[in-house]
């Protein structure tokens, strides 16, 4: 069944505030070796040490540009077409602004050692154009090379069909014999993600995230922010939190480390807005080990990037960077509509909207899956009494947690929920289970499952990784896109794609609340592209 458009084309400005974000008149760093790409009309400008070398054009404005400078910034290597996970082009750009065309593929990063240029194509590794071996997986990632020269870290994620394939490990792949040794690799006792290159008293480092779950939110486990050595030593372990880091940037001098974090619930009676006062980007202190909060709150257009001294760096390629300090992520987040197409949907949000005792943070694919059948597929209201965030009726409620059937099936498999309690039927028995390995056993959305349901709800379901072109083809049917992707962090997670903007973002209905943080008000949430960067995708 087509869904119902609210209009062809729309004025959508009363779904977001009219508030145009502050962006940095110049790039944050005039260091050689730092590169940014910020929008600039219908291309983006590439700058290297605070001066603009190029524009680069995209060729849908939902994607962006990746750049990436040689310590000297005589070269930037430039990503066109990039999709939050992979571009589609590889250039260089020397300091008069000559381009070098290098290479067109997957390509999903490039470094640079002296003038040397290493890239990731799909599974290959290319050094200074002749490939040198191959990092299996989904969408290898180069960090940076060895301070010898000799290798590259890299990071490696498992090609893997449900959420599990976000997670990460790190190896060390050597230029000569193109062997991957593992330095940090999640398994069966932990996790790691967020993996990024930091030399730290001008000794090579790379820092990451572990935790042992596969969602934001998940289990008894604590997160912690560490730092390893090129050769696989963990230098430090801190920070250990029950809440979520989204992301970490740590100093160059090891002093600082400055992090993204979000509240878990694991308590739905003191209700979503329990963390406001929690969330946001702080700076700790590594010697006194006090943290200070820089931001408010957590930006979906500002993403935390780089430290620069005590100061924090946020920003993306579209809205461009700036320094944090005493800023409210409300006041970034803003966005001046025109035009665009949205679907009407129902929103559910997978804690606030279902049973009180049901914990959901594990239950997103359900909830999605939920959302895009209701009124459709599933007409009939299927509701529960909800307390919080006050108390209210959810009409589609027991439709994620409750047995139900529908055109022939009975949907009765029975899962635990995120604190690994109840016996819990519905979207959420279908779709998720101890898929993802681990110990103890971690819960996940099985992405067959999501598909299935879907389709045995009657639903017409087109499966696969598709193009922003493509998304904004299946809204023009009148269908929903659920997609699968970090969303800001570096943890899965899904939600419904309802509708496009010509800007190149999305309207979502983001099933964890605005900002996918857990707070209520995740309707219509407007994303960019690169914030979803999403792997598999459901159009129904």
């Amino acid at each position: 069944m087509t869904k119902t458009s609210l209009a062809l084309v729309v004025a959508l400005g009363t779904l977001a505030a009219a508030v145009s974000p502050v962006q940095a008149a110049e790039p944050y760093s005039e260091s050689p070796s730092q590169s940014q790409a910020v929008r600039a009309g219908n291309g983006y400008d590439v700058i290297v040490g605070g001066v603009k070398r190029a524009t680069v054009q995209v060729s849908d404005p939902a994607y962006t540009v990746r750049s990436v400078s040689s310590a000297d910034g005589s070269l930037a290597a430039v990503i066109s077409d990039f999709d939050g996970v992979k571009g589609a082009s590889l250039q260089t750009v020397d300091r008069y602004g000559k381009s070098r065309f290098v290479a067109r593929g997957a390509i999903t990063s490039a470094v640079f050692h002296g003038s040397k240029l290493a890239y990731a194509d799909g599974e290959n590794v290319v050094v200074d154009g002749a490939v040198a071996g191959k990092l299996k997986g989904r969408a290898p990632e180069l960090l940076g090379f060895t301070s010898d020269g000799t290798g590259l870290l890299a990071v490696q994620h498992p090609d893997a069909a449900d959420e599990s394939t976000y997670v990460g490990s790190l190896v060390r792949f050597d230029l000569k014999t193109g062997a991957a040794k593992p330095l940090v690799t999640s398994g069966i006792e932990a996790l790691y993600r967020d993996f990024k290159l930091v030399d730290v008293k001008g000794e090579r480092h790379v820092s990451f995230i572990k935790h042992n779950e596969i969602y934001r939110c998940g289990g008894a486990e604590p997160q912690w922010l560490g730092l390893v050595s090129e050769n696989g030593e963990v230098r430090s372990l801190v920070g250990e939190t029950r809440h979520h880091y989204r992301s970490a940037v740590w100093s160059t001098d090891g002093t600082r480390v400055a992090y993204e974090v979000m509240g878990c619930v694991s308590d739905k009676t003191r209700g979503p807005d329990q963390f406001a006062g929690f969330n946001g980007v702080y700076v700790q202190d590594l010697a006194t080990r006090k943290a200070s909060r820089v931001v408010e709150g957590l930006s979906f257009n500002y993403a935390l990037t780089g430290i620069e001294g005590s100061t924090p760096v946020i920003g993306s390629p579209q809205k461009g960077y700036l320094k944090a300090s005493g800023i409210s992520a409300s006041s970034l987040d803003g966005e001046i509509t025109t035009m665009g197409r949205l679907n009407r949907a129902e929103y559910i949000h997978q804690l606030w909207d279902t049973r009180n005792e049901f914990n959901g943070n594990s239950s997103c694919g359900p909830t999605s899956a939920v959302i895009d059948l209701v009124t459709y597929q599933l007409p009939n209201e299927f509701g529960v009494q909800v307390s919080q965030p006050t108390s209210h009726w959810s009409k589609w409620g027991r439709y994620i947690t409750d047995e139900f059937t529908n055109r022939g099936t009975t949907f009765n498999r029975t899962m635990n929920d995120w604190s690994r309690t109840g016996s819990w039927k519905g979207a959420h028995g279908w779709i998720t289970g101890y898929y993802c390995g681990g110990n103890p056993a971690r819960p996940c959305a099985s992405w067959e499952s999501e598909r299935d349901f879907l389709a045995r709800n009657g639903a017409a379901v087109q499966q696969g990784n598709f193009t922003p072109a493509q998304v904004r083809a299946f809204i023009d049917q009148g269908k929903f896109v659920i997609m699968s992707g970090t969303w800001g962090s570096t943890s899965g997670h899904l939600s419904v794609v309802i509708g496009y903007h010509d800007n190149g973002s999305f309207y979502v209905h983001d099933t964890y609340g605005a900002g996918t943080d857990g707070s209520y008000d995740g309707a219509n949430q407007l994303y960019t592209w690169s914030y979803i960067a999403p792997v598999q995708m459901w159009a129904a």
